[in-house]
């Protein structure tokens, strides 16, 4: 049984388990969000040099630079923080052994509870699968992790334990539960970097006289009082691992191209009166031996299984959002869908957000639980059947097509046909060919059943209905002053950034993006007549805009970009395409208006991440990055030559 929240904010280990992690270790990095060396991506750690553009230039696109490296005195310190992460290890092992938690079960369950819960609230495949890869060996310490992501499901396979495990997933979008598991990825992630960020710098191997002396700086350390808790004896020891170099990118990385100490390395240095036995002990504490590297791994696998544990008893987004603030602002999403893109009239816009109210009534209620498809066709045909009741009542006033897709349009599968072909084009194709068709059919069904509303209405009202409206799916004829638009932007904007659930303190950044997003439309749409130029524009635009925040404040993107996309409305976009192009029954029209609609969405957002890949799990995966990581890992396979040191089996060399 592993710590309640209570006894981790109280620092206190429960009775059945002495091995648990303090409450620093396991919230340090989930509670306290205005700690800015936390963040997933440290920009001033990646920068390379101001003299020179050319490098700068790459680094704003790709968030990479050969050129960037870490500094002799930060070498200097990390090789001292390694010294004493592997003193404090051996003096761990020494008086508590091996834990008992933390085993290969335990890693698997850490494993596929943090890709479940990314992918669940909205990480893109593109991005999570390299991510999970790198968590896999900063926990278990071996390379070659693999997960295999299909729509509704993953498969890993750990090479440590020779582990193969399959479980489900769902897709979702919480942006909150995306921030705060970041936190755990990127702590495991550093693991096996030579920084705390996901990734590494380059820097220049520690020289002889730098691991003699800080060695020797451990070899005599023993704290007799620092050892009285095994808790701070394992924080200290992640931490260390954390804000350094790495356990594992030592024995992983570096030893792999240097080989180890040897010793003409010593004696050739200026340290002539080391003795032969000076020189074995030297050696031999600088290898690590497979007890050693056991006891990293269980320690790091009980403090992610104590943080995963403390998530669940944080405040749920159900109490940073009471069902009262969701309905008024998913009414007042419905408002802007209907005023923004339909030209609504006040009385529209009105009805839209009653009924919207009405769908977030349904919604909630637990009948739908197990079959979704269920409440949305129910809830397409009552919407469909009151906004055709007040339609045909009063057509002077009303407009059919702003009152109904504008109340269904935070249930239609528009914006998951978007990302879906996101993650085609990120070579993704099973998961995002089945996302795309599966989100296609459902838009389709939802409108159907809109239209079978309707027609409920017309049938209900009898022959005074007939002929009063031509086309209900048109753009309404008496929309409202544009000069309101600049209230109802923000106020639109900010509620579907609240509708993905994030901190309170990123719905400023966030509706920032989308009124950037309405804006870059609406000026390019005016300007131009041409809808397709300045939807591709507006997502670009905000991709990239997103990608060069996230560059130098460390902060996660999807927040920004998915807001962004959002605000473009293409679920409620489709769903005019499909009432224009469709009458009563499916055909090529519907389908190839709605995938025109998607691609150039999706080429757009999948554009800015190539002008500036965006910080996603302290990862930088865009797709002009990734080309040059390949392309840069290629040339330096070709140019560098790895010396392989002979060292004794089961034991690991560290240095150079």
């Amino acid at each position: 049984m592993y710590q309640s929240i209570d006894m981790i904010d109280a620092g206190v280990s429960n009775s059945d388990g002495d091995e648990s992690v303090p409450s620093e270790t396991a919230t340090n990095y989930i509670d306290n969000e205005v700690d800015r060396r936390n963040a997933a991506y440290q920009w001033k750690t990646f920068v390379p040099s101001m003299k020179n553009p050319k490098e700068i230039f790459k680094w704003l696109i790709t968030g990479f630079s050969e050129e960037s490296k870490l500094s002799d005195r930060v070498v200097e310190q990390n090789t001292i923080k390694l010294a004493r992460m592997l003193s404090l290890l051996r003096e761990y092992e020494e008086i508590h052994g091996i834990p008992e938690r933390g085993g290969p079960k335990e890693q698997l369950w850490v494993l596929t509870e943090l890709c479940t819960r990314l992918y669940g609230s909205g990480t893109p495949l593109w991005v999570l699968k390299p991510a999970m890869s790198k968590v896999a060996e900063g926990l278990t310490g071996s390379r070659g992790a693999d997960f295999v992501l299909f729509p509704r499901s993953a498969i890993i396979y750990l090479p440590a334990s020779l582990t193969t495990a399959t479980f489900q997933m769902d897709r979702g979008f919480n942006i909150r539960t995306v921030t705060l598991v970041e936190r755990i990825l990127v702590r495991l992630s550093s693991f096996t970097s030579n920084t705390r960020a996901v990734h590494s710098v380059q820097a220049r191997s520690p020289q002889v006289g730098e691991l003699i002396k800080a060695a020797r700086g451990q070899s005599t350390y023993f704290n007799p009082q620092a050892s009285a808790r095994r808790e701070d004896l394992a924080k200290e020891i992640l931490d260390l691992a954390s804000d350094g170099t790495g356990l594992f990118f030592l024995i992983n990385e570096a030893s792999k191209k240097y080989g180890g100490i040897v010793s003409k390395d010593i004696s050739d240095s200026n340290n002539k009166d080391i003795s032969n036995q000076g020189i074995m002990e030297i050696e031999n504490f600088w290898t690590v031996e497979p007890s050693i590297r056991e006891v990293f791994t269980r320690l790091a696998t009980i403090e992610a299984v104590a943080s995963l544990d403390a998530l669940d008893h944080l405040p749920s987004t159900s109490d940073m959002y009471p069902t009262l603030c969701i309905i008024f602002f998913r009414a007042l999403s419905a408002i802007g869908a209907s005023g923004l893109w339909f030209k609504a009239s006040w009385q529209d816009m009105i009805v839209a957000g009653l009924l919207a109210i009405i769908v977030t009534l349904v919604e909630g209620s637990k009948l739908w639980k197990q079959e979704r498809i269920i409440f949305e066709v129910i809830v397409s045909f009552v919407v469909g059947l009151l906004a055709g009741l007040v339609a045909f009542s009063w057509p002077e006033k009303t407009c059919f097509g702003a009152m109904a897709v504008a109340a269904v349009v935070d249930i239609l599968q528009g914006f998951r046909v978007v990302y879906a072909i996101m993650e085609i084009m990120s070579k993704h194709t099973m998961s995002g060919g089945a996302d795309f068709l599966e989100a296609l059919l459902f838009t389709g069904l939802i409108a159907y059943f809109l239209r079978f509303g309707l027609t409920a209405s017309k049938s209900i009202l009898g022959t005074a209905s007939t002929s009063v409206i031509d086309d209900p799916f048109n753009e309404c004829l008496a929309p409202i002053d544009e000069r309101w638009f600049f209230l109802l932007v923000p106020l639109s904007s900010l509620s579907w950034a609240v509708l993905f659930k994030p901190n309170y303190r990123d719905l400023p950044l966030m509706t920032m993006h989308g009124i950037l997003s309405y804006v870059v439309y609406w000026a390019i749409s005016t300007n131009t007549d041409n809808s397709g130029l300045a939807t591709f524009v507006a997502a670009m635009s905000v991709t990239a805009s997103a990608g060069f925040l996230s560059r130098f404040t460390g902060r996660q993107a999807l927040g920004d970009t998915i807001t962004g996309l959002y605000v473009l409305l293409p679920g409620s976009y489709l769903a005019k395409g499909l009432f224009t192009s469709a009458g009563s029954v499916l055909d090529t029209g519907l389908l190839s208006n709605l995938v025109i609609i998607a691609v150039t969405i999706g080429l757009g957002g999948w554009t800015g991440t190539m002008l500036c890949s965006p910080t996603i799990l302290g990862t930088n995966k865009g797709l002009l990055s990734q080309f040059m990581k390949r392309g840069n890992d290629a040339k330096r396979d070709r140019h560098t030559t790895y010396v392989s040191k002979p060292t004794d089996p089961g034991r690991a060399m560290l240095f150079f």
